[in-house]
């Protein structure tokens, strides 16, 4: 089964970790063959944990807990008395996050960063650590002269990012966006492609070096592409997003995926 959707299916959203990973490995494989002489695609990854006691190298969440079911040792050091209360030892085991995105590096000066690719996810919008890194991340990029391209497919604030959806016009506030800032533009200037729910996702240029033209990446393959790949087939349609989609997307979804628009 295919795509039901036009454009991005917010479906997918819900399974978010997979289809992130996949886009960028597509991303990479879809502009490798048309980047000019000279520049390659490379997947890249970071992980993130936090130590012990507090101590965060970037981020952190629990993972799971463990309980060990025997007793923690005294530290008394006397004789244990047979009424006192037996504690369990508990333990958070951190949770690895991992973070994903595509750079365009210049092999003939040894891998040298000329554009980065940023798939956004939930954890880059909202307050907190990763947001943070994120945008120390983003301001990097601009101070070394890197292309930067901002892939937002998730319908989610944008408050805590670079372009905001309160700085568009709001005709042209749509769930999914992307933005693009140039290395030779004017500082603080992007260029962004809305992208409406209820049409297919656009064919974006990519910037590479100031002496090559742009490399188009046609974005809906890629996730028509996941969506069969990822076997996304099964999901549950019946189930309501979150956040929900406006009553006029909802029922564009409901009559593409053959549910009947619920009473008011």
């Amino acid at each position: 089964m295919k795509n039901p959707f036009p454009g991005m299916n917010p479906y997918l959203e819900g399974h978010w970790g997979d289809v992130h990973t996949d886009l960028c490995a597509k991303i990479r494989s879809a502009l490798q063959p048309h980047l000019p002489e000279g520049l390659r695609a490379r997947a890249q990854v970071a992980v993130i944990v936090r130590t012990s006691k507090g101590q965060k190298r970037h981020a952190i969440e629990p993972d799971g807990v463990i309980i060990e079911a025997h007793a923690a040792a005294s530290r008394s050091g006397g004789a244990a008395s047979t009424t006192a209360a037996e504690p369990l030892v508990i333990r958070h085991a951190p949770r690895v996050i991992r973070e994903r995105w595509v750079e365009i590096v210049d092999t003939r000066r040894g891998d040298l960063v000329v554009t980065a690719i940023e798939i956004l996810s939930r954890g880059n919008k909202v307050a907190g650590l990763l947001n943070n890194r994120y945008r120390r991340k983003l301001a990097g990029y601009m101070q070394a002269g890197v292309n930067v391209v901002e892939i937002d497919l998730i319908r989610s604030s944008r408050k805590r990012l670079e372009i905001t959806t309160e700085e568009l016009p709001q005709e042209r506030r749509t769930p999914y966006l992307v933005a693009i800032h140039r290395a030779c533009g004017e500082e603080g200037e992007w260029v962004v492609y809305p992208m409406p729910l209820r049409e297919p996702l656009p064919v974006v240029p990519i910037p590479c070096r100031q002496t090559d033209a742009d490399v188009p990446l046609a974005l809906q393959p890629l996730i028509d592409a996941i969506y069969v790949d990822g076997g996304y087939d099964d999901i549950d349609y019946s189930q309501p997003l979150k956040p929900p989609l406006s009553r006029e997307d909802q029922e564009c979804a409901f009559a593409l995926v053959g549910r009947r628009q619920p009473a008011a």
